[in-house]
């Protein structure tokens, strides 16, 4: 066995590209202590983000396929256990389910990282195969890091994990580098003018529910001048656009794309709402008030009451707008694909009624910028790393 001044670690996940996990993963590489030798190993070669180590792509791309996914998961399997043998790690800490399960039959030193909802995801066909693989194996990890109470929860109750297997670790991020990154200019118009700005981030997918928040505005707009902007890329931005303009706002609502640097729009807009079904964490929330941004959520598992109401029990959702103590927290919406002449529902009214109460009153809009400076401290990398550390390090 190494000492605990020499360790290797290597991290295992699909991709570096896009995602919060992959942002937390390059944190993780780029923030451990130096004692500890790490090697990221991929699925594909896809990266955005930087990251510290040695990086080395198994070369399987994801498929759509059925055959082709059942070849791919062979060929990681068979690839990663080469590596395995020629590395000889400590540890391997996986992110993501595909990756956990190879982790976990693999090797016996596997620390896997839960960072979804999985009684949410684990529907249809593929999702009852990862269900049954994931009750007969997790119990198998030498340790599970969830990112959430709320998923630790899940995990014991509907996947029967024992409790002992179990720690939450927060996802991070690197206030240091947000404040940095925050500053650069934007030369867009929109962020240089005093019309507030409403801003979103997330995958265009079916889970964030961006379509709610474009029809929500588009009642705002009766009544407040202001402007949306999103932030992020998916297969649902084809609706999404054609939703805007059938709402008659091309001009009041801006895409924005993927952006390698989210935190300088974040920074020079004025509220951040969140409008997903369900969440891990919600990276974006503390990601946004680290910008020094108010932040209204959907009330969603797992994550936001964590976030913005942490004193509160994790189990219970709003049935209207709650002014909790590091944000405002609104129900959750329904996963409809609504057209634009579809009349508003109940909690899009809720939600515009939230973000029109925050709009309008420039005392709840500081309030909640000092709160969110306060609470986006608890999750400095700074903090979380030692979590990380000590579980490397402890673990034997």
């Amino acid at each position: 066995m190494k000492s605990s001044k020499n360790k290797k670690l290597i991290f295992l996940i699909p991709t570096l590209a896009y995602g919060g996990t992959e942002r937390v993963v390059s944190e993780l590489s780029l923030n451990l202590s130096n004692d500890i030798e790490r090697i990221i190993v991929l699925f594909d070669k896809k990266i955005s983000y930087p990251y510290k180590g040695k990086l080395i792509s198994l070369n399987c791309p994801g498929s759509q396929n059925f055959f082709l996914k059942i070849i791919h998961f062979f060929q990681r399997f068979y690839r990663f256990k080469k590596l395995l043998k020629q590395e000889n790690p400590d540890w391997v800490i996986s992110f993501m389910e595909t990756a956990n399960i190879i982790n976990i039959i693999t090797n016996k030193k596997s620390i896997i990282s839960v960072r979804v909802f999985l009684s949410k995801i684990c529907q249809g066909f593929y999702g009852k195969i990862y269900k049954i693989l994931i009750k007969i194996l997790y119990n198998k990890a030498t340790k599970i890091i969830t990112v959430s109470n709320g998923l630790r929860a899940d995990l014991i109750k509907n996947f029967n994990i024992k409790e002992n297997k179990i720690e939450t670790i927060y996802n991070s991020i690197n206030l240091e580098k947000i404040n940095q990154l925050a500053q650069e200019k934007i030369n867009h118009p929109w962020f240089k003018n005093n019309i507030p700005i409403i801003i979103t981030s997330g995958r265009l997918t079916g889970q964030k529910g961006q379509w709610h928040l474009i029809r929500t505005f588009a009642e705002i707009k009766k009544h407040y001048s202001c402007q949306l902007a999103i932030l992020g890329q998916g297969e649902l931005e084809q609706y999404l656009k054609k939703l805007v303009k059938d709402l008659n706002l091309e001009k009041d609502v801006l895409f924005l794309g993927w952006q390698k640097n989210p935190f300088k729009y974040l920074a020079k807009s004025n509220i951040f709402v969140l409008t997903s079904f369900f969440e891990g964490f919600a990276i974006v929330l503390p990601e946004a008030m680290a910008c020094g941004l108010p932040v209204i959520s959907s009330d969603c598992p797992c994550g936001p009451r964590e976030i913005l109401a942490p004193h509160t029990n994790i189990n219970y959702q709003t049935k209207d707008i709650e002014y909790a103590e590091y944000g405002i927290l609104t129900p959750v919406d329904d996963e409809k694909l609504y057209s634009a002449n579809a009349p508003l529902t109940f909690e899009e009214k809720i939600l515009s009624q939230a973000i029109l109460a925050l709009l309008k009153n420039k005392n709840l809009q500081d309030k909640y910028k000092q709160k969110s400076l306060e609470r986006a401290r608890d999750f400095d990398v700074k903090k979380i790393i030692k979590q990380w550390e000590k579980i490397i390090g402890l673990i034997n």
